[in-house]
């Protein structure tokens, strides 16, 4: 934080969303948690301040032995910080991972579907792809697969029977009725 002593004194509005930031994770990692959650730690911030506030949560994670859990809906971020990945949809972890293995071979169908949906560069002027229908409210989920009504490749099992993790690798796994076919045929 430049100039501390000028800021001690300032109100939050007197801050920039950068300092906001640096200010909150100082507070939390003051009492040198175990664990830090960062719920959307970076988001409206701009790409140089996003990269100083991910570049200090990883040096307080590496010099604290500090665990970080974050949220964020930005792939981006994921990229560049997390070492394992959950997927989430109507509250349930879909898919889980190493960064590398996840990013690089989604295997549930939603986050496929997320993955297909980042604008890229080279489609500009092209249609953004779209996972069709929306999310069920809290409280009446599908008896089975959460996510049965939106996917593509629904079959009577997803509506049927919520799924169990199925072990797509050593280190990756996802609750796929799909995937665990393919795994075991």
């Amino acid at each position: 934080i430049p100039d501390p002593r000028a800021r001690f004194g300032a109100y939050p509005h007197q801050l920039s969303g950068g300092l906001k930031q640096r200010v909150m994770i100082a507070m939390a990692m003051a009492l040198r948690p175990r664990l830090l959650i960062a719920d959307e730690p970076t988001t409206a911030l701009d790409a140089t301040i996003r990269a100083q506030i991910l570049e200090l949560l990883r040096q307080l994670s590496s010099t604290t032995g500090t665990a970080v859990l974050l949220i964020t809906h930005d792939f981006g971020v994921v990229n560049e910080i997390a070492d394992r990945v959950a997927v989430m949809y109507a509250g349930m972890i879909v898919e889980e991972g190493t960064r590398r293995e996840l990013l690089s071979h989604p295997r549930h169908p939603y986050a496929q579907g997320l993955f297909k949906s980042i604008p890229r560069p080279e489609a500009r002027g092209g249609k953004l792809e779209e996972i069709k229908g929306v999310v069920p409210r809290p409280g009446r989920w599908p008896h089975g697969c959460r996510f049965e009504p939106r996917c593509p490749h629904a079959f009577d099992r997803c509506r049927a029977e919520l799924p169990r993790r199925t072990a797509t690798s050593a280190t990756q796994g996802a609750w796929c009725h799909l995937v665990d076919y393919e795994v075991h045929t």
